[in-house]
């Protein structure tokens, strides 16, 4: 199985994290795996041949055309006390009076056309998405990453202990052999195209993956967090052996926290160095 890996990130990212990302990548990863850089705007400076760079705005006319239609409507903007789209009536956020990514459509429309963008052109078997404010500490090997995705399933995942609750997608492997994967993207890239994600109780990419899925047919996804405890679940799963996921506030910091591990890696130095 061929393994490719891709990532985006906005221009003004690069620096905060997405540069440690991709140069951590080139350090731990096997130099058959590439990455794929879709970059918004400016090129990354630094030059690496496991490294390949695509400009995204320019091979994804779709996403181009989502953003134009909305980028001045402050609801699928995340702001959900302004006048914009209608919001769902289900909406039971905890504070209605000030920005949320649960309805920030705009931002996470990217990452749905960046996988599409891949799948339909990178020749790979495997189309793992890799989050930018991620940082590899140990070195991975393709056995390792073949197993996170069976032959037998259309995509890998990291679910939550809650079954309502949408999943962690800072690692979500794709596979291209799988004959209903076609099926799975045109349904959530319908979603932006047809404007019926305003018709979703939330608006971002992992609750809406996670529908598409649930619709189609949630076995055909296997569930690397199956079992494991914890709000921080990808550094709980099997990659946090690897891999450290800096989620929201812990972007600033450079690395999660130690409260956020249920169980200590006693092999790992990077978690017991916290």
């Amino acid at each position: 199985m061929s393994i490719s890996v891709i990532t985006t990130f906005p221009e003004n990212k690069y620096k905060q994290y997405a540069e440690r990302m991709i140069d951590s990548f080139v350090f731990h990863w096997p130099k058959s795996i590439k990455l794929y850089v879709y970059h918004e705007g400016s090129k990354p400076p630094k030059e690496n041949t496991q490294v390949k760079k695509i400009d995204f705005f320019s091979v994804a006319p779709e996403l181009v055309a989502f953003k134009e239609k909305y980028k001045n409507d402050p609801v699928a903007n995340g702001d959900v006390k302004g006048n914009g789209v209608q919001r769902p009536m289900s909406f039971k956020g905890s504070d209605k009076n000030k920005k949320t990514f649960l309805f920030d459509a705009v931002r996470f429309a990217h990452k749905t056309f960046c996988v599409d963008h891949a799948i339909k052109n990178i020749d790979s078997d495997m189309i793992l998405w890799l989050d930018a404010d991620t940082y590899t500490f140990a070195n991975v090997t393709e056995e390792f990453v073949r197993n996170t995705l069976p032959e037998n399933k259309m995509v890998c995942y990291l679910g939550r202990e809650k079954e309502r609750q949408w999943p962690e997608c800072g690692w979500v492997g794709y596979n291209k052999n799988h004959p209903r994967l076609t099926e799975f993207m045109k349904h959530w890239t319908d979603l932006y195209n047809k404007d019926t994600i305003f018709n979703e109780t939330e608006w971002h990419d992992s609750y809406v993956w996670y529908q598409t899925l649930l619709r189609m047919d949630k076995d055909l996804g296997h569930d690397l967090g199956a079992g494991i405890k914890g709000k921080h679940i990808f550094v709980n799963s099997i990659l946090g052996s690897y891999i450290d996921h800096m989620k929201g506030n812990r972007k600033e910091l450079g690395k999660s926290l130690k409260s956020d591990l249920i169980t200590e890696p006693s092999h790992v130095d990077y978690w017991r160095n916290l």
